[in-house]
Order: structure tokens, then sequence, then C-alpha cells
């Protein structure tokens, strides 16, 4: 489900904040044998979203990459039920300012980080996480095709597909990478 955020600072966000890449950013190409750090970037609203992320994250471990995973709730109430259900971090609405903008020091983190891939499981356009998508120092970004996405590889797939499909075609198109 689609979240709705207020329109009008929605807007605002995007005027203010924008969203535009880091300059003078390159995609590098990677196949996940070879990265060293992994990110995966995902939303959470409901069981069967962090399922699919617990999922995606142990698998993504056994390619002996330093994995680092962080979960977006989009409401403020549920963040206590699922944290009880991962061993990775997650925010919510209420970590972000008037503009949609995450402020926890959870996100600034994993912004920072040189990801040789990160990974969007999201089949959702969510403002606060596109926004770190485009601040994020990741190297390759991947993502579910979509109007405005910062990815370097977009895979077009129904969304009737589920995350374990979603992820061997992530597989299937990274190892052409060499």
């Amino acid at each position: 489900m689609q979240k709705r955020y207020n329109p009008i600072r929605l807007k605002l966000s995007q005027l203010i904040v924008g969203e535009h890449d880091a300059p003078n950013r390159v995609a590098v190409p990677c196949p996940l044998e070879k990265a060293a750090r992994v990110g995966l970037l995902f939303a959470v609203s409901s069981d069967s979203d962090l399922a699919d992320a617990n999922n995606v994250y142990s698998q993504l471990t056994g390619f002996k990459a330093g994995v680092t995973a962080l979960g977006y709730v989009p409401n403020r109430k549920e963040l206590s039920a699922y944290q009880q259900q991962c061993h990775f971090n997650l925010f919510t609405d209420a970590d972000l300012d008037f503009l949609y903008r995450p402020k926890s020091g959870l996100v600034a983190d994993f912004e920072a980080t040189a990801f040789d891939i990160l990974i969007d499981l999201n089949s959702a356009d969510y403002y606060p996480t596109r926004l770190m998508l485009h601040r994020t120092a990741a190297r390759f970004r991947i993502g579910r095709f979509a109007e405005r996405q910062p990815f370097d590889l977009m895979l077009s797939i129904d969304d009737t597909k589920d995350a374990k499909y979603y992820f061997e075609q992530i597989q299937f198109y990274l190892k052409k990478f060499n």
C-alpha cells in the first residue's frame, strides 16, 4: 500500500531539498561475489515485508560481504512489533523532520557507508527512502523500475512476484558484470 504524504509539505521538500545525486558520482557495477559492503534498504508495511527482508538479508550474508540493512516503517506505531522480528535497524515517521527527511543517526550512518552495492527492496515509492537513495555513498544502486528513481540498475518486475524472485533476478544480472 502506498503511503500518502501531505502534498504541500512534500512539494515544499522537493523544492527545498531536491532529489540530486552527489556531484561527480560514478556508477561502478560489481557482482555480489566481489562486493565487500552491501546495503539493503526496505520498507515494512506488513509482516511479509519483514520476512522478505530477513530472507534477502540472510542470503546476502552468504556472499561473505559485510551487509548492513535498514528498514523504514511508514507509520509511528508499529515499530516495536517489527523490531522484535528482525536483527537490523528500523526507523519510522517519527524519525522524519517537517520536510520528510530522515533525521536519525542510524540513517546518517547508513547514507555515509560506501557500499559496493545498495539494494532497494521497496515495491512502493516512499519519499524518505528515495531521498536516502539519492544521498547515499553507494557505488551501485539497484531497485525496481519506476519513474524518478536514482538506480543504476532498474529491474522491471511484476508486483505480484515475491522478493525471492526479485533477488534471484538481481543475482542473475549482477553476475553479468565481471
